[in-house]
């Protein structure tokens, strides 16, 4: 490791003179990159109204980020950390949410991909490989007025290659801690279409670090995570086009329920396919977009409350030689319409008129068991009731029963671009079934002097609680609750941004107020039930960037974000680290780049510590189509945990090779 630092320093002091790339300003940059998730229509950066990150390809590159959790790690208004089971979890401006991350919803290509059941995207993925992103696009705060229930924070659009861009990507990469991701990417053109079709799979075994149970047991924390994705896009010069994601996940967890360590038998089987068939047509100043889908998510997954391989569990008399398991399958199909219409009105503005029908359907669950979880009881054990073997038990031992939900949502917006000053209009109108009736806006502001940009975003988002805060059952740990009111979000996000040739800042403060913020109540020493907070939720912060380029070939970046207050609740959802650095050195010559970056938290609470940690990225083009990247991540060693002494990434080696062209 010494020698790879000694050869990092060396690099970044020696080629000052001899590098003659040129660099792109970040003024131009800004006018040349296109978002397409602000709006759902194509604009430039600098006149996007709404508080934006663009990470592009070459920095992803030069972070040496394989994932987007990766990515996020990297950026100061957001939080990851690993939950309970070893699964990725992400927060934002101070909330930590769920290890679902509910709140933060992401797309391909402007294709929404979450799971209808609960509303999260990460539980479809819980990777997103950006082997094959050409960009992503971050845009922050209230977008349930666009994207419908649950982008309370941020939405994040994963933008792919189009055939014009590449017609071939190979990607291999592995690890000193036996993880590793390989993809496969290939456009195709034909008389009058176009498409694209790309394969990842991956695994995942890190960390190794030891846990200790609340019994004293220790062993190495290694979950193994194994997943396959793969997504196609098609596109015909009439306008009809497909998009089709599709997910298998395997997920073997090294602890159960009950925070005993176990040995892989708790695991987690999804599946998810997401499908969108449209017809996108420009008719002068009218645009139409229509479409329909079809998705579908499975969802098998087993655990087992007390492990025999567990010494205090093999010794249990009640248990009378029966391993109490459970094995539960959900099945959810969630088919859709969706129509949307714009009129150019010139220097009258644009408007957007659209609407949607949605239905997810809890249509079939199924559990298994060697025991009644209706006779859990966490006070006395010795109730609980056993079987020998295990079998299929009746609807009313299951943890959720199927459930239909049926949401119609109409939306507008409205954007007027006036020379320096641009105003964006949102409001969406939705109404389900079961939990009510919910309208969500926003407005943005933007006035532009010179290469400054001055931007106010204000707005109200909804979350709808999911069918397991609603529906869940026979859970001793858990209760559902079937009156629970949607989540109401109002947030005010002042910003500035400045970007010049070769040096660029930007800035956001940002207050948040919820309204029957959901949670989960205690009601006993061992159980929850999730519950709308009676008090308003108020959070306040602040995020600065920076980013400075030298000689030509090399940029400094600062970022840090301060949370000053959390005010109306209490508990694990607040265990969020309220300040937060990151910095990184970068050069990039005409054959190599190497940077060296550094996040650094503060303590999220008394039982989460603080940390830092550095990470170290090189790579060659040795050839005009192939590229060689070497990778530390904490190249410190340093000691990272979460909540439960959850072990976070150690020193780990990543070697990538990469064929495009």
């Amino acid at each position: 490791m010494v020698l790879i630092f000694l050869f990092l320093i060396l690099t970044l002091i020696i080629p000052i003179s001899a590098s003659s790339q040129e660099l792109y300003s970040y003024y131009l940059l800004s006018r040349e990159l296109q978002v397409l998730s602000a709006t759902k229509e194509r604009l430039p950066l600098s006149e996007v109204p709404r508080y934006t990150r663009v990470i592009t390809r070459d920095q992803i590159d030069r972070w040496g980020v394989r994932n987007l959790f990766d990515l996020l790690d990297r950026l100061p208004e957001f939080y990851y950390w690993r939950s309970y089971f070893g699964l990725n979890a992400v927060g934002a401006f101070g909330l930590r949410q769920s290890y679902f991350s509910e709140k933060i919803q992401v797309l391909v290509d402007g294709m929404p991909i979450s799971d209808p059941s609960n509303g999260s995207s990460f539980s479809v993925d819980d990777i997103f490989s950006l082997s094959n992103v050409k960009q992503v696009e971050i845009i922050y705060g209230p977008m349930t007025s666009l994207y419908g229930f649950n982008a309370s924070l941020a939405v994040i659009n994963l933008v792919t290659y189009s055939p014009a861009e590449k017609s071939l990507n190979l990607d291999s990469s592995v690890s000193t801690g036996h993880d590793s991701y390989t993809s496969f990417m290939k456009s195709f053109k034909g008389k009058g279409f176009s498409g694209l079709i790309s394969l990842n799979y991956s695994e995942e075994r890190s960390p190794h670090r030891s846990y200790t149970d609340f019994l004293g047991v220790s062993a190495p924390y290694s979950s193994f995570k194994k997943s396959t994705v793969y997504y196609l896009k098609l596109k015909h010069s009439s306008g009809f086009y497909f998009k089709s994601y599709g997910v298998n996940r395997d997920d073997h967890f090294p602890l159960t329920l009950t925070y005993l360590i176990t040995d892989g038998n708790t695991y987690a089987d999804r599946r998810g396919f997401v499908n969108r068939f449209g017809f996108d047509k420009d008719l002068g100043n009218y645009k139409m977009n229509f479409f329909a889908k079809y998705n579908y998510f499975y969802l098998e997954r087993g655990y087992n409350l007390c492990p025999f391989n567990h010494s205090f569990c093999s010794n249990l008399p009640l248990l009378k030689g029966v391993e109490p398991r459970a094995v539960e399958k959900r099945y959810v199909r969630n088919p859709g319409i969706g129509i949307l219409i714009s009129r150019d009105f010139g220097s009258y503005g644009k408007l957007f008129v659209g609407a949607e029908y949605d239905e997810s359907d809890l249509y079939k669950t199924e559990l298994r068991a060697s025991f009644l979880p209706s006779s859990v009881n966490l006070k006395d054990f010795s109730k609980l009731v056993v079987y020998r073997e295990e079998r299929k038990l009746p609807e009313k031992e299951g943890l959720l029963s199927p459930h239909l939900r049926t949401t119609f949502s109409p939306y507008f917006q409205y954007l007027l671009r006036l020379n320096n000053y641009t105003l964006l209009l949102n409001g969406r109108w939705n109404r389900t079934n079961d939990v009510g009736n919910y309208f969500s806006y926003s407005v943005s502001l933007l006035r532009k002097i010179d290469k400054w940009n001055l931007k106010l975003n204000a707005g109200r988002a909804v979350r709808i609680p999911s069918f397991e805060e609603m529906y869940i059952k026979n859970n001793p740990i858990l209760e559902g609750n079937p009156d629970l009111k949607g989540e109401k979000a109002d947030s005010i996000m002042p910003s500035f941004e400045y970007k010049g040739d070769t040096f660029s800042i930007s800035g956001m403060g940002f207050v948040y107020w919820f309204k029957d913020f959901i949670y989960k109540e205690p009601t006993s020493p061992f159980t929850y039930k999730w519950n709308n907070a009676d008090s308003t939720v108020k959070i306040r912060g602040a995020v600065v960037s920076f980013k400075k380029l030298f000689f030509g070939s090399y940029e400094l970046e600062l970022s840090g974000e301060r949370i000053f207050g959390v005010h109306g609740l209490t508990g694990e959802y607040f265990n969020f680290p309220r300040k937060k650095l990151t910095a990184g050195l970068s050069y990039m010559g005409n054959n190599m780049s190497a940077s060296i970056f550094m996040v650094a938290y503060s303590r999220a609470s008394s039982d989460i510590p603080g940390y830092g940690k550095v990470d170290l990225n090189l790579s060659w083009n040795f050839s005009n189509n192939q590229k060689l990247f070497l990778s530390v991540d904490n190249l410190l060693n340093k000691k990272i945990y979460y909540e439960s002494r959850v072990p976070g990434v150690e020193r780990t080696l990543w070697l990538e090779w990469r064929y495009s062209y």
